[in-house]
């Protein structure tokens, strides 16, 4: 085989490792991590052209400032897209966030996000006023639908009846499907 062979097959076949590579956290997360669910909240999709999908906004986004370590709300002016550690504990069949952190936790069922932003919040299905909360972002908030079912889905996610069934491994999470509550 010549120089210029070899070279051209390994041009080849780099983009291919770099696209096997891709699939590999995801993998690995949905058959070694630990299935959870997630409560979602109301949220409207508006982009027809995507064609049957559910966005979706989960109550472990909008996690309450007591929840927040306080080195965290020291910096809280220059903590942009900083990469957090939210601690998650069980409240009946969903989970919900015990602790956000800079570190990572030791133990325990935990999402590593990024967070976006500090604001004020009004979830009408959980909340009468609103708080202050962190704005987290895990990169899990679309699920695409069966055909002809988006509408169905549309409206439960309007009224936040939807629990996400979400697979977790070292803070990794990967959506894997979801569910109309009764």
């Amino acid at each position: 085989m010549s120089k210029r062979t070899k070279y051209l097959l390994l041009a080849c076949l780099v983009p291919v490792f770099i696209l096997l590579g891709m699939t590999v956290k995801p993998l690995y997360t949905i058959y070694n991590g630990e299935e959870i669910l997630l409560q979602t909240i109301p949220v409207d999709p508006s982009d027809p052209f995507r064609g049957d999908y559910v966005s979706l906004r989960f109550e472990v986004e909008e996690v309450p400032l007591n929840l927040v370590d306080q080195e965290i709300l020291d910096k809280r002016d220059t903590m942009y897209n900083a990469q957090v550690y939210v601690s998650l504990g069980k409240e009946g069949s969903v989970y919900s966030p015990t602790k956000v952190s800079l570190h990572k936790p030791s133990k325990g069922i935990f999402l590593k996000g990024n967070l976006q932003y500090f604001d004020k919040s009004w979830n009408p299905v959980s909340q009468k006023e609103a708080v202050e909360v962190a704005f987290i972002n895990y990169s899990i908030d679309k699920y695409f639908v069966e055909d002809n079912t988006g509408l169905e889905w549309e409206q439960a996610s309007t009224r936040g009846d939807i629990v996400a069934k979400v697979k977790v491994f070292n803070g990794y999470a990967y959506l894997t499907d979801i569910m109309m509550e009764d």
